[in-house]
């Protein structure tokens, strides 16, 4: 008879050994349009990471992107392989397509993902995606040595301190959700209005206008709520 039960070998610790860390990288369209990927929008305006896997010394990505018109996908295949498009994503093989968008399998050699690949134990994850309009965040996982080592390669490859860094484990996202509602709600929509930008795009005023709520309120639930957020990111640190 088979034995069909899963054995752990000595070479690899029990997944629960891993002390893992997610960490979301995002830039805003203004800064990711100084970057040589942004003009990877000329032919497909988003994109969605479905799912990644090694490769070689990289990664394959099955990618979700859209159009910028009908032919963009054909054109795309046309540019030289020296074109510094294709060496920044080479599509290594086409599932579906129609006019509007298409699935591929590619791989992403840009200055991130070469960076990412010569890194052991940090694994690209979802959710990952671009949008012309709005900005790119890619999301990683692995262990948090290592994230910080990455995030600091990162600032130095991309050229640029405009990099949003967001740490989460499942204590920090436990802490968000067992914030009241209420608080939880001014605290998103001050993020949304730009009040923890620097310099600081709103005041607290602005943010008590929008939410109907007196400014001394929206004092208390940003003082409340940073302060549950922070407590459980902290044990992250």
């Amino acid at each position: 008879m088979i034995d069909w039960s899963i054995r752990k070998t000595p070479l690899e610790p029990p997944v629960s050994d891993y002390d893992l860390r997610t960490i979301g990288l995002s830039l805003k369209k203004q800064d990711w349009a100084r970057t040589p990927g942004y003009r990877l929008t000329e032919y497909f305006p988003t994109g969605k990471f479905i799912g990644s896997v090694p490769y070689k010394n990289g990664f394959l990505h099955l990618l979700e992107v859209s159009k910028d018109k009908a032919e963009s996908l054909d054109d795309f295949m046309k540019l030289k392989p020296d074109s510094p498009l294709r060496e920044i994503l080479t599509v290594k093989k086409i599932h579906s397509e129609n006019a509007i968008s298409a699935v591929v399998l590619g791989e992403m050699r840009g200055p991130f993902f070469s960076q990412l690949s010569e890194l052991a134990k940090v694994w690209p994850t979802n959710p990952s995606n671009w949008d012309r309009d709005k900005g790119v965040i890619i999301t990683v996982v692995g262990e948090q040595p290592t994230l910080r080592h990455m995030a600091k390669k990162i600032r130095e490859v991309m050229s640029t301190n405009k990099i949003l860094f967001t740490l989460s484990s499942p204590k920090t996202e436990f802490f968000v959700e067992e914030i009241p509602d209420r608080r939880r709600e001014t605290v998103k929509t001050a993020i949304s209005m730009g009040y923890y930008e620097y310099p600081r795009r709103c005041t607290q005023r602005d943010i008590a206008d929008r939410l109907r709520l007196k400014q001394a309120t929206v004092s208390e639930h940003l003082q409340r709520g940073e302060m549950s957020i922070m407590t459980s990111w902290s044990d992250t640190m």
